[in-house]
């Protein structure tokens, strides 16, 4: 089980071996293969194989249940919730990075974002923004600017996905402070309150989970290759478990 004031945070592996894809189709609702179908890049529908695969195993694990059972449904703005009062969680995808994170009872959202080199960040910051964020990615050295336009911006959206709303509503979110910061918008669109923590992610990415409420909370690393998984899917017995092969990243 997950502490209250715990988030586990899982880094989910995205290479998948022909048998691997046929194991981790074989736990997806009939919504998922068509969704997964819809995309015209191949390197994308295995991408979202592996993500909601991945996803359905490890919710099964916390679950008890077999990863096909899980009770998955979509939102009003595209979330994907539990159909259930279970688990919270959220998923975010960029790039080779793909983040699950997972709370007992506060709801959750999480992003990571890779950098790209083709917008200025400057611009960007200026024009959505609030003026004193704006003025401090200006500030930044060119150096690091990228890098703090991330933070805040993958700040913003784990609060927005928390609150399971629309980025727009969020892009006004004061953000800048501490790892750790409470962000509160009284009379905000979505006023919060999140408590959010800055996530280690691998180099040219910054990412972000945020939790509803005032409450600090931990952050636990974890993270399981598909192999893996597919593993602790069948089992000698066939049954899904409770216990998934896990390490710290």
């Amino acid at each position: 089980m997950i502490a209250p004031d715990v988030a586990h945070v899982w880094r989910l592996g995205l290479d998948l071996t022909p048998q691997l894809a046929q194991v981790f189709d074989d736990v997806l609702s009939p919504a998922e293969r068509a969704r997964r179908d819809g995309y015209a890049d191949r390197t994308v529908r295995r991408r979202f194989l592996a993500v909601y695969g991945s996803l359905r195993v490890i919710l099964g694990a916390y679950r008890g249940e077999p990863p096909s059972r899980v009770p998955l449904r979509t939102g009003r703005w595209g979330k994907p919730l539990l159909g259930d009062d279970g688990l919270r969680f959220n998923i975010s995808h960029s790039g080779r990075c793909a983040l699950l994170a997972v709370s007992a009872e506060r709801d959750i959202g999480v992003d990571v974002e890779r950098a790209r080199r083709d917008r200025s960040v400057e611009a960007f910051a200026r024009r959505y923004f609030p003026p004193a964020e704006a003025r401090l990615v200006a500030a930044a050295p060119p150096a690091e600017r990228t890098a703090l336009h991330l933070t805040l911006w993958t700040r913003k959206e784990a609060c927005v996905k928390a609150a399971g709303d629309r980025l727009l509503n969020g892009l006004d979110l004061p953000v800048a402070g501490p790892d750790g910061l409470l962000v509160h918008r009284p009379g905000g669109r979505i006023p919060g309150p999140w408590r959010v923590r800055d996530l280690r992610v691998p180099p040219g990415y910054r990412g972000s989970v945020a939790l509803a409420g005032t409450e600090p909370f931990d952050v636990e690393y974890r993270h399981c290759r598909p192999v893996d998984l597919a593993r602790a899917l069948t089992g000698a017995s066939g049954r899904s478990t409770r216990a998934l092969p896990s390490a710290a990243w």
